[in-house]
């Protein structure tokens, strides 16, 4: 019983010895003990001075969340614009990727990693999304900013039956004639004239 008052108030780990409640019935020693983060837990003697058991369980969740959070910026829309853009120019099977990876778009190898693309163009703004100032480049820090919708869209490659070099306008072979896309903002929308 000696040893048994000798254990309180000594520490392991984060736990803190308060008292003796008893024993399992394997006839192994219970403490209650306090923890850091200001929980109790009953713990096995055995268990505190091999340093299996070193908190309440606090420990385990904190260094388990440190594992698997990389930057804590999951989700942001700096963070949903990096996954978009290493999709189109990675992942075959995303929808754009004929655009951008299929035609030689890449992501430079510093960006890659979220952190780095964070770094030299921080958080997204409202309102604005990922741009390519010359969109025969890649992505990387010298070529991409945050810029709005309308001025991406006047630096749009023009589409490949266009023949004329000028934006908007197109051949149609089955209908042997021009076409031409004018946009008018009309209450908020969009409409093709």
């Amino acid at each position: 019983m000696n040893n048994k008052i000798e254990m309180v108030g000594k520490r392991f780990g984060r736990l803190v010895i308060l008292e003796y409640v008893g024993t399992t019935k394997w006839r192994l020693a219970l403490w209650n003990c306090y923890c850091d983060c200001g929980n109790t837990i009953i713990v096995i003697g055995s268990n505190l001075r091999k340093g299996v058991t070193k908190s309440c369980g606090c420990l385990s969740a904190e260094k388990t969340k440190e594992r698997f959070t990389k930057h804590g910026m999951s989700g942001t829309p700096a963070n949903r614009s990096w996954h978009a853009m290493i999709d189109r120019c990675n992942n075959p099977d995303h929808l754009s990727y004929k655009n951008y990876g299929g035609r030689g778009i890449t992501v430079c190898d510093r960006w890659l990693k979220f952190e780095n693309f964070f770094e030299d163009l921080g958080e997204r703004p409202d309102n604005l999304t990922l741009e390519r100032k010359d969109n025969e480049l890649g992505y990387f820090k010298e070529n991409c900013c945050w810029e709005t919708r309308t001025k991406q869209q006047r630096n749009q490659r023009t589409s490949k039956r266009n023949k004329t070099g000028i934006r908007g306008i197109y051949w149609d072979k089955h209908r042997q004639k021009y076409h031409v896309q004018i946009k008018l903002k009309y209450w908020g929308n969009y409409e093709n004239l």
